[in-house]
C-alpha cells in the first residue's frame, strides 16, 4: 500500500473540494482550519480477488469544524467524507472518520483570561464576542490559530494594533457595523490585514468581503490586504513583514 502523508492528504482534499459547488467550498474551508492525521485503521475487505486496506481519517480544527465532523447528519460532514474517498490511494477505503477538538496554545496566565471570560466578557478588551472567537492571547479574543500567530507576529514587531473590532461606517444601506481581522498603526500609517480560508472566511464570501473592504476605503483606510490562513499560520512573521513594507508605501 502507498505510504499515506497527512500534510498531502488534506491538501489534495481541499484542493478537490475548492473547485467545486458552493458548499463544497464550504467544505473546503472547513478542511483548512484543521490538520489531519491518516491511519490504517485495522480493518480489510474484500472486492472481488483484491484486498482492500480500511484508512480511518482523523481531524483535528475549532469547535465549529469539530461539530461538522461529529454529526452525522450534517451535508458538509459528507461533502468532506466524500473528498477523503475520491483521493484515497488505489487499494484503500475511508473506513471512518473521527475528529477532536485542536489544543490550544496557552498563555502563561491563561486561567485568569478564562475566568474573565466566563465573567460575562468584563475584562476582555476587544469586540470579537460571537460564538466562534473562543481563543484568547494576551486577554483578547480570536477565532482561529491563524489569528493568534498573527497576532503573535504583529506584538513581536513591535506595532499598534487591534483585533477583531467591530467599526461603524457608512454604507449603501445606511450606517452599519463591520469587523475587520487587524486593523494596523505602523509609522503613522493605517491598514489592514484579513485572514483568509477559515469557516467564517470561505471563498464564497469573497464578494462580501471584497464590499466591506470598500466601505473601509471609502472611509480612507489606504490599505487592506488578504493573506490565507494558512500561511498565517506557518509563516505569521513573513506574512507581517510583507504587510508593514506595503503598508509603509502607501501614502500617508
Amino acid at each position: 500500500m502507498e505510504e499515506l502523508d497527512d500534510e498531502k492528504m488534506l491538501a489534495s482534499a481541499v484542493a478537490f473540494l475548492a473547485v467545486g459547488q458552493e458548499h463544497e467550498q464550504e467544505a473546503s474551508a472547513t478542511l483548512l482550519a484543521c490538520t489531519v492525521k491518516v491511519y490504517d485503521s485495522g480493518s480489510t475487505w474484500w472486492v472481488g480477488n483484491e484486498l482492500q486496506q480500511g484508512i480511518n481519517i482523523h481531524l483535528s480544527g475549532p469547535r465549529t469544524a469539530y461539530e461538522i465532523i461529529c454529526d452525522v447528519n450534517n451535508p458538509i460532514r459528507e461533502t468532506i467524507r466524500h473528498a477523503f474517498d475520491a483521493i484515497l490511494p488505489e487499494g484503500t477505503y475511508l473506513d471512518s472518520m473521527t475528529a477532536s477538538a485542536e489544543i490550544v496554545n496557552i498563555d502563561p496566565d491563561w486561567r485568569s483570561l478564562y475566568l474573565d471570560f466566563l465573567k460575562e466578557g468584563k475584562n476582555v478588551s476587544n469586540q470579537a464576542v460571537d460564538d466562534n472567537a473562543n481563543r484568547m492571547w494576551n486577554n483578547l479574543r480570536f477565532r482561529s490559530e491563524s489569528e493568534v500567530k498573527i497576532a503573535e507576529a504583529l506584538d513581536r514587531a513591535g506595532v499598534l494594533f487591534l483585533p477583531n473590532c467591530k467599526a461603524r461606517l457608512n454604507t449603501p444601506q445606511g450606517r452599519r457595523n463591520h469587523e475587520a481581522d487587524f486593523i494596523i498603526c505602523h509609522r503613522g500609517k493605517w491598514g489592514m490585514l484579513e485572514v483568509d480560508g477559515e469557516p467564517f472566511h470561505p471563498p464564497t464570501r469573497t464578494v462580501e468581503d471584497h464590499r466591506r473592504d470598500r466601505y473601509f476605503k471609502e472611509h480612507g483606510m489606504p490599505l487592506v490586504e488578504h493573506f490565507d490562513a494558512t500561511e498565517c499560520y506557518n509563516k505569521p512573521d513573513d506574512v507581517v513583514s510583507r504587510f508593514l513594507k506595503l503598508l509603509e508605501n502607501t501614502r500617508a
